[in-house]
């Protein structure tokens, strides 16, 4: 994919860089995820900070036209870019992962501080057995003795 960008608008107000380019491709017309990447590489910006407002393609060519704004910061995009109601849900899903990740940490944090007081109980009655040990072994070689004496 070629993508060459034509108009580049600086708009400081709204903190963010316009784009229209064109583009060239194989195939089928790039998904906006694709083209977006590829601007935020040329751009040398986050991809979370690009939009793509539209990509039209040239009946019967695989040439085509788009538009994006890159943000300059996530501030700038949420102030000015409407939630539409699948990025809504799609934040939503995110703050639900992100908590669930803590949760499970917290849960995780408890078991190893517990896990080491159980350690050191387990600890305690091994070192009793190891002592115990050492006389039945005495008691065996007293046996031997005794046998062969």
């Amino acid at each position: 994919m070629k993508v060459e960008i034509k108009i580049k608008k600086e708009n400081s107000l709204l903190k963010r860089l316009e784009l229209i380019g064109s583009l060239e491709f194989e195939g089928v017309t790039p998904s906006n995820a694709q083209l977006a990447e590829v601007l935020a590489k040329e751009t040398k910006k986050d991809i979370n900070l690009v939009v793509l407002k539209s990509i039209y393609t040239d009946f019967g060519h695989q040439k085509g036209t788009f538009s994006a704004f890159v943000y300059d910061d996530t501030e700038a995009l949420s102030k000015t870019e409407k939630m539409t109601k699948h990025l809504k849900k799609k934040a939503e899903e995110v703050a639900k992962t992100a908590a669930d990740a803590k949760a499970a940490e917290k849960e995780a944090k408890a078991k190893e501080a517990e896990a080491p007081a159980e350690e050191k109980k387990e600890e305690a009655p091994a070192v009793e057995e190891k002592a115990e040990e050492p006389v039945a072994e005495e008691k065996a070689e007293e046996e031997k003795k005794e046998g062969d004496a």
